[in-house]
């Protein structure tokens, strides 16, 4: 008997294989051409019957076969006419499946399988963003934030098609272009060019005109990377990295990029901790009025001492605001000014006013108001005695509603400051409605006031606004006497800085306001 040999291990069942059956797939496609053979074969079938009948016979039978034939083409007819109402309904499904249904480009599994598909030549691979769409979307509300998104992306996909670019939407106010040719080439410096210039002229819907910019991220294919993942994994640490440099830019990949993303993303794990560690402690740097030397106050100033490291806030407090993590942070500070505003009053007897920092996530947060009248209901704090300092952009980004939040904060008996005055974009007409007490000019027109003119037209007449809409004008920044002098001849109230003392920790700050009552009173 002849035996067979088998590559099975010894012990293991022989598995029988069948073959498998043809898979067909009834498309609506092959229904339709199956709907034209058969009206095809009902009409060559019933002329031919005609044909025969007719000679055979008499007209009788022929009227009853074109009888026949008319009903064979209406049944032919209505069949056609449903297959092909199929085929676009199928043909509509094939392309919702890989669209946007907002925008109409092709989505991100879209721009994944392009990716896949790539022959190994240049291509250029942008990931950008529209910058602070998440403003606009909590100022004008969603329907806004749709129309805009169908109305940049048609622009986008214009400006970049002329240069023969393919746009894909990815999420949100996140979109991809692809291009051939190398980063380095003259003709993708001018496709981001004119991308840039055409998303930069206003938008315009329902009577409101809003300037936007790009914030974008561009890898080289195949050399930074040839599969998908890698290359969109490089492509967003440049966009990251282009966003966190304020936004309006294009940054092109490195590998040190993907390094500090991972730093990024270690510090952010630690920040997350920092609260509950009581790692974040407050420096507080005295105010100084000008009139007679005095201190009026302090601003508290947040610090993260990680280990034996002192943190700078330029280092985490941008991570904070991206993360959202500054909502919870920010509330930490105001809990903290207020314990520690009712322990200075008690040691020294004296009411001062400590000013806070409120960051621009923190402002526009749901429970911010509801938040701080919690703060002022349990710890009795006099209201009068804190003060925020909000900057001037995060006023005018929507201004009415704004106004409104900061008279129902007034109302509470809070001091309001606007902080960086001069940096941002301000409309008088607004700037007149705010319930301010307070300007603080910023240090970069104070470095340079006494050597650039500008500059120091520019403290003037901030000083002169100032008061004129009955604030009070404070500069920081002020590191020498003569910084100091001119300042009290333009009639500036309070200055903040390195001349009067540094930020101070909180038993150091104590030490200098109880010299600075008993100078007083000396």
């Amino acid at each position: 008997m002849n035996t067979v040999t088998s590559s099975l291990p010894s012990g293991a069942a022989p598995q029988l294989r069948l073959p498998s059956a043809p898979r067909l797939r009834w498309s609506a496609c092959h229904s339709r051409w199956a709907a034209y053979a058969l009206l095809v074969c009902l009409i060559t079938a019933s002329v031919a019957l005609s044909v025969l009948i007719e000679r055979s016979s008499g007209s009788g039978m022929t009227r009853l076969v074109h009888l026949f034939d008319i009903v064979a083409l209406l049944t032919g007819a209505f069949l056609l006419y449903h297959v092909r109402a199929r085929f676009r309904v199928e043909q509509q499904l094939v392309h919702q499946a890989g669209h946007d249904p907002l925008t109409g480009l092709a989505h991100r599994r879209s721009f994944e399988a392009r990716l896949r598909s790539l022959p190994v030549r240049p291509h250029a691979v942008v990931l950008g963003t529209i910058d602070r769409f998440s403003r606009i979307v909590g100022g004008y509300g969603h329907g806004f934030g749709d129309r805009m998104i169908i109305g940049l992306t048609s622009r986008i996909r214009q400006a970049a098609e002329a240069r023969g670019g393919e746009v894909y939407r990815l999420d949100g106010a996140n979109f991809a272009i692809l291009y051939q040719g190398r980063l380095d080439s003259p003709e993708f410096d001018a496709a981001i060019s004119a991308l840039r210039a055409e998303v930069g002229q206003p938008y315009v819907c329902e009577g409101h005109e809003v300037f936007t910019t790009l914030s974008l991220g561009a890898v080289c294919y195949p050399q930074d990377g040839a599969e998908p993942e890698i290359l969109l994994r490089n492509a967003d640490a440049a966009l990251q990295a282009a966003r966190q440099a304020g936004g309006d830019t294009l940054v092109h990949y490195s590998e040190s990029l993907n390094a500090q993303a991972g730093l990024r993303l270690d510090l952010e794990a630690q920040l997350r901790r920092a609260v509950e560690r009581q790692e974040l402690e407050l420096h507080y740097q005295p105010q100084q009025s000008l009139s007679d030397g005095g201190l009026i106050g302090f601003e508290a100033l947040i610090r993260w001492r990680r280990g034996e490291e002192l943190v700078s806030p330029a280092h985490f407090i941008p991570l904070a605001e991206e993360s959202g993590l500054i909502v919870s942070i920010g509330e930490w500070v105001l809990e903290e000014v207020c314990r520690q505003l009712s322990q200075w009053q008690a040691d020294s007897g004296r009411r001062l006013v400590v000013a806070v920092n409120i960051s621009p996530r923190q402002f526009a947060a749901p429970g911010f108001l509801a938040h701080i009248e919690a703060l002022l209901a349990s710890t009795h704090i006099d209201p009068s005695s804190i003060e925020l300092e909000i900057t001037e952009g995060v006023m005018m980004e929507n201004a009415e509603s704004a106004i409104v939040l900061l008279q129902r904060l007034r109302a509470l008996g809070l001091r309001l400051s606007i902080d960086d005055f001069g940096t941002g974009y301000s409309s008088l007409a607004y700037l007149s409605r705010f319930p301010i007490d307070k300007l603080k000019i910023d240090q970069s027109f104070v470095r340079n006031m006494g050597t650039v003119k500008q500059q120091s037209a520019i403290v003037q007449a901030t000083i002169g606004l100032g008061h004129s809409l009955g604030m009070t004008v404070i500069a920081e920044g002020v590191e020498t006497e003569a910084q100091r002098a001119l300042l009290h001849s333009w009639q500036c109230d309070e200055i903040q800085g390195y001349h009067y003392s540094r930020p101070l920790p909180a038993r150091a700050a104590l030490n200098f306001l109880q010299g600075s009552v008993q100078l007083r009173a000396a």
